[in-house]
Formats: structure tokens, sequence, C-alpha cells
């Protein structure tokens, strides 16, 4: 994986909405979990949420990611290298966590609930915390429909499209996964032509080529419904609701997971 996520970085500066949160989303978060006068705790290095809280520290097992992305440490935030699945806080000691579409990186629903347990661990009574989502629709959308969406300039952005291409791609696997290495396959087959792709949609060839990263990766993403995390979630946490954050492309399928009320602290 971290091979991966190494990859990743090297064209961070060419990734777009929905997979880095636009200002919408920055602000969904504060709104819903009123971060500013908490110390937040922050699964993943997304530098556009590195500002919210009154402090932050970001935990990312890629010290690659840390180096590249993270903006420098200072008196109110810093990076340090850890395991979300074992978190290094101790229990029942974080006001607020807060993590962009991490659930969907981890791959299957065991280790799904594995995330579940340590946030609701790590979380005081009274705290709270926030995942943004990629939730696949109720209703799988048809290749056919996707290829005409985006070749008519209705996908926003390239990365809207990649992620469509991903959800429709699931076609019911078990835990709603599937290796990034397929996403790559199926979108090769939707697009075969890559310069007609960048001709009808104006996206620039080299974003377009950042899905080649999928190639030779072993990394498993998931795309749950949001109907099948809120249901693993409430095993965990005692409140579990959804907000919507706001109108950019995709967002309908991107809420925000809000979690109170950790269960297990008999």
């Amino acid at each position: 994986m971290t091979e991966h996520w190494n990859a990743i970085r090297k064209h961070w500066q060419l990734l777009g909405s929905p997979l880095r949160p636009p200002a919408e989303v920055v602000e969904t978060y504060d709104r819903e979990l009123d971060l500013a006068r908490s110390h937040v705790v922050m699964l993943g290095v997304t530098p556009e949420l590195a500002g919210l809280g009154a402090t932050m520290t970001s935990v990312d097992e890629s010290a690659d990611m840390i180096a590249g992305i993270w903006p420098d440490d200072t008196d109110m935030r810093k990076a340090v290298q850890g395991d979300w699945f074992d978190l290094p806080f101790p229990g029942a000691s974080i006001e607020a966590l807060i993590g962009d579409g991490c659930l969907s990186v981890i791959g299957a629903a065991d280790l799904r609930r594995t995330l579940f347990a340590s946030i609701a661990r790590a979380l005081k009574a009274d705290g709270r915390a926030g995942i943004r989502l990629y939730a696949s629709p109720g209703t799988p959308d048809d290749p056919k429909d996707v290829r005409a969406l985006a070749l008519s300039g209705g996908a926003s952005t390239f990365h809207d499209l990649k992620w469509r291409v991903a959800m429709t791609a699931i076609c019911g696997a078990p835990d709603y996964t599937i290796p990034v290495r397929d996403i790559l396959e199926h979108f090769d087959r939707m697009f075969p032509d890559r310069e007609e792709l960048s001709a009808r949609t104006g996206w620039e060839l080299p974003v377009i080529r950042t899905i080649d990263v999928y190639r030779n990766s072993s990394v498993v993403y998931s795309f749950a419904p949001v109907a099948a995390i809120v249901e693993e979630a409430e095993a965990y946490f005692g409140d579990v609701g959804i907000a919507s954050t706001g109108t950019y492309g995709l967002a309908e399928r991107c809420p925000l997971l809000v979690l109170r009320s950790p269960k297990g602290r008999d």
C-alpha cells in the first residue's frame, strides 16, 4: 500500500474534486462537528483540512505522504506516522476526529468495522467524528450512461468520472470492493481513446493519465452505499447521521458520515 500512496503523492497537484475536498466540504466538517475550539485528530494528511480546529494532529502510515503533501508542522498542527487501526492516543481521549474518504481506501467491511472500533475506543464520551464517504448509488449506473455523460461534458472533473467508473465496476462484489487495477481496466474498456476523451471534455492528458498509477497496485478500494455504511457504524456508535457536503460534482455520493456517542464504554 505504501508504494500505491507514494505514486499518488507524486501527481497530487493533478488531482481534484471530489478526491480533494473543495471549500464547501471543509465548511461542512467545521459546521457539523463544531471544530473551532477543539483539538482535531485527522486520519490522513489531506492538506485542505489541515487548518481545521484549534489544533490538529494528523495520523498517516506513509512517511512519503507526510513529507510530500502535509503542510509544514506548526505550533498548532503536526503530522505523525501511525496506524489508523491502533491510534497512538489513550482511550477516550479524542474530542474530534475527521477523515476524508478513508473508509473507501481501506477496503473490505471487516476493515471498516475495525476502523469504527478504533475510532470508538479513542473518542471521548461526548466526542464526535466525521468521515466523508465515497458511496455508490442504490441503483448502479449503466456503463453506457457513464460514457455518454462524460463525452457530453456532464462529469465535473476526470476524478468525478473515475469514481463513477469505479462504482459501475463493482457489480455486486462482496463488501462493495474493487482492486484499483480493475478500475483502470474498466476505464480503458469504456474509454479506449483517451485523446477523444480529452478533446470532448477539455481534460488534459496528464490528468487522465493519473489513473495509470492503478496498473500495478495491489490496493483494494470500496464504494459501499450509504445505508450499508450506516448499518456498520451503528454497531459502534449510538448516534449516526449523514450530512450533505455541498453541490460540487458527485457531492450527492460524497456525504459526511457523522458519528457520536461511542459504544463499548462499560
